[in-house]
């Protein structure tokens, strides 16, 4: 129940900081923010109004916070054409407000990275070799060679039986009842060692596979079909004895410049994934979408997985894995998707460039926000909701 509440606890602050940098910068900015809200709507009660006249309440459905600002109705036409609506203030204006959460959520990754690398911290997940369609550069979740090429990595790899140490939540291997101390034998009659099940898995994208372990003396097999994008089970091996990790861990100058790589580099794995998944959900193939359904995972797998980290890994893991998530959440946030902050600015540039009137444009962009809205709660729910499932341990048909 700690980690589980600690976990909800850093979900909640990294929603938290993003909406602060909203309502700092329509604040300064001379927008009115009518309300700072806790969860969404329906309204459940109101705490207090400041002096500025901007309502803090809390809401119904307990998902996030929200800042409401003064524009949203052209029919209220006294508001809407106000000089302190957000549709009256001038672009520069509008592109800071709608800009200034993320700009929070990246300023805060930086700080805590540089914090954690002058601190020292182990990588919190070894990414296999040639997993990605892209090279990892990060610290904190690098591959072998990456480690080795830094100076980070030491000893010589062996071949070792393939045995796994933990499997990570809602992954592949933990749908296929995968358990800690199995041991991977072979797959597809080919026999496999802690090097060499990587390269295998990768020959395997998008072929059907059979992975014969053992558990306890006994000899067990499982199938799994491969997505034509990836084989990856979801798995971590236990430690050759021959090989040593040393800390990430750097003097505080170099810190800073760690920090700003390990952002660039996080950027480059999340937008790799988003593509990935983008292209999956729109192949309008029902196995690739049904694959990459439940390959998501929301605040539930998140503070499952985190919790796992904080046991394993100890406290700076569990901030790290947080603020790996704050990024890429901030970086979904700023894709030109309705309902997000990367489509208001979108909206806003062309309403700038067309010298489109507020009334005519702001119609149509009311009802695609609220449209996406609707799709990207389902979607939220379909996750926690699947999260929930495979957190109980209960399986259902129509949820692969």
């Amino acid at each position: 129940m700690i980690g589980i509440i600690l976990g909800i606890a850093l979900f909640m602050f990294l929603v938290i900081i993003h909406e602060l940098g909203h309502f700092i910068a329509a604040k300064k900015s001379g927008v009115k923010v009518l309300e700072f809200g806790i969860g969404i709507p329906p309204k459940a009660f109101k705490l207090w109004t400041d002096k500025s006249w901007t309502e803090y309440t809390v809401n119904r459905i307990p998902l996030g916070w929200f800042v409401r600002l003064k524009w949203e109705d052209p029919k209220d036409t006294e508001d809407f054409n106000a000089k302190d609506s957000f549709i009256k203030a001038k672009v520069w204006k509008k592109i800071i407000i709608l800009l200034w959460g993320v700009t929070v959520n990246f300023l805060f990754a930086w700080a805590v990275f540089t914090a954690i690398f002058t601190r020292g911290i182990k990588p919190i997940s070894i990414i296999p070799e040639n997993a990605l369609a892209i090279e990892s550069t990060s610290y904190l979740m690098p591959t072998a060679s990456f480690l080795e090429e830094q100076g980070f990595l030491s000893g010589e790899r062996s071949d070792v039986p393939a045995t796994i140490a933990e499997v990570i939540p809602g992954s592949v291997a933990d749908e296929l009842g995968f358990q800690s101390n199995d041991t991977i034998l072979s797959i597809n009659n080919k026999t496999i060692s802690s090097i060499t099940i990587w390269q295998e898995l990768q020959r395997k994208i998008g072929q059907n596979i059979t992975i014969a372990y053992e558990r306890w003396d006994e000899l067990l097999t499982t199938q799994y079909q491969c997505p034509d994008d990836s084989c990856i089970l979801g798995i971590a091996l236990e430690g050759n004895n021959n090989i040593e990790i040393s800390p990430i861990q750097f003097p505080f100058p170099q810190s800073i410049g760690a920090g700003r790589r390990e952002m660039g580099a996080q950027t480059s794995l999340t937008f790799n994934a988003l593509g990935t998944l983008g292209k999956n959900l729109f192949s309008f193939d029902g196995q690739k979408v049904n694959d990459s359904l439940n390959k998501l995972t929301g605040p539930v797998g998140a503070v499952k997985f985190g919790d796992m980290l904080r046991q394993s890994g100890g406290w700076i893991a569990f901030l790290a894995f947080g603020w790996i998530i704050s990024l890429a959440l901030a970086l979904f946030n700023v894709l030109p998707i309705p309902a997000l902050d990367g489509w208001r600015l979108l909206w806003v540039l062309v309403q700038w460039a067309a010298r489109l009137k507020p009334e005519k444009y702001f119609t149509i962009e009311w009802y695609l926000n609220v449209i996406f809205f609707i799709l990207l709660m389902g979607l939220g729910v379909y996750i926690i909701f699947k999260d929930l499932v495979q957190f109980w341990g209960v399986n259902l048909p129509f949820m692969g």
